[in-house]
């Protein structure tokens, strides 16, 4: 019988938060150090470069020591706020700009809208396969952003426990262009 992508989600989902501390810290740091090296070889080609990021929910990997750097050098940053059904952007000037909001999730407080046609967007998901197709939540949020912004570099991060060969994806589905884990960066 074919696992329910509900099932995948939940597999998936209990491997991560059986994740240690230490390991969730030592295996962020690592996707940093790769991100890190990225946008340095990136950084000298482009020079507006502008991120979607997002705040880490539980053992989701954490990139938050990434975001003071690229606040530090000026990188235009920004974070998704749920609003309805919707979600959108909107640009922090420092890690403090945040409360808590939909789903228990850290989101900008006080904060414009960013309305990037061209960045770069590090995407959390529960799994993601090897042509990047992402499992989220299952609330459809960056599905239906993404369907509305295709001009975004998505960058799917994650740890290498939640990537499969192959998952079943759906017609909507908008893979992402790299996924990013512990091991290095992969293109899709």
């Amino acid at each position: 019988m074919e696992e329910t992508k509900q099932g995948i989600r939940k597999r998936h989902l209990f491997c991560r938060n059986r994740m240690t501390k230490e390991e969730i810290e030592a295996f962020s740091g690592r996707i940093i150090k790769h991100i890190k090296n990225a946008m340095e070889t990136c950084n000298s080609r482009e020079k507006h470069i502008k991120i979607y990021g997002y705040y880490p929910l539980g053992s989701e990997v954490s990139l938050l020591g990434l975001y003071d750097f690229f606040l530090e050098q000026g990188i235009p940053l920004a974070f998704p706020k749920v609003k309805g059904m919707d979600m959108d952007f909107y640009q922090v000037y420092s890690m403090e700009d945040f409360k808590e909001g939909s789903f228990h999730v850290q989101e900008p407080e006080n904060c414009k809208m960013a309305e990037w046609e061209h960045a770069v967007c590090f995407t959390p998901g529960t799994v993601f396969d090897r042509a990047g197709v992402r499992f989220g939540y299952g609330k459809g949020y960056y599905d239906r952003y993404f369907a509305g912004h295709s001009n975004i570099l998505r960058v799917g991060i994650a740890y290498e426990n939640q990537i499969e060969e192959k998952l079943p994806g759906e017609a909507w589905d908008l893979p992402m262009h790299y996924l990013v884990t512990e091991q290095g960066i992969m293109k899709c």
